[in-house]
């Protein structure tokens, strides 16, 4: 019988520092690949469609295309949009799950401890709700983006 495994790719958005009102959420993002659904041709297309706006780079990043960071600042707004797009169509077409616990900083003492607990109590209460999901996998392989 083949091994069933499950990839999780793990990033984070926010920050541990003093409360900053227009940004007030710590966000941990898991995003959950059953590798034996194969995803090969939704990136081949998401490379195609890449290319074909003018891009030739391997990584694409929803911040800093929001903030017109990086290589993306010099790029027409309407540019930057179909890129973004292209981005959020493939995410939503893509056989996978994801969780995305989250802390409200606002509810939180301004200390890292504060938010490492809460973070870690937000994090546990994810995992425990697809414990299922989890538990029907033979192998974990996680990474962090």
């Amino acid at each position: 019988m083949e091994c069933k495994k499950l990839s999780v790719f793990i990033d984070e958005s926010g920050d541990f520092g003093k409360l900053n009102p227009r940004n007030p959420f710590y966000y941990v993002a898991m995003v959950l690949h059953n590798q034996s659904i194969d995803i090969t041709n939704y990136i081949k297309a998401l490379e195609v469609r890449i290319k074909n706006l003018g891009f030739d780079f391997p990584v694409l990043h929803a911040g800093p295309l929001i903030r017109r960071e990086e290589v993306y600042k010099n790029d027409l707004m309407e540019t930057r949009k179909a890129l973004f797009n292209s981005l959020f169509h493939f995410t939503r077409k893509l056989p996978i799950h994801y969780i995305c616990p989250k802390i409200n900083k606002y509810e939180c003492v301004d200390d890292e401890m504060s938010y490492v607990s809460k973070l870690s109590k937000a994090i546990s209460d994810e995992l425990k709700k697809h414990y299922e999901y989890f538990n029907s996998f033979d192998l974990l392989i996680s990474s962090r983006l």
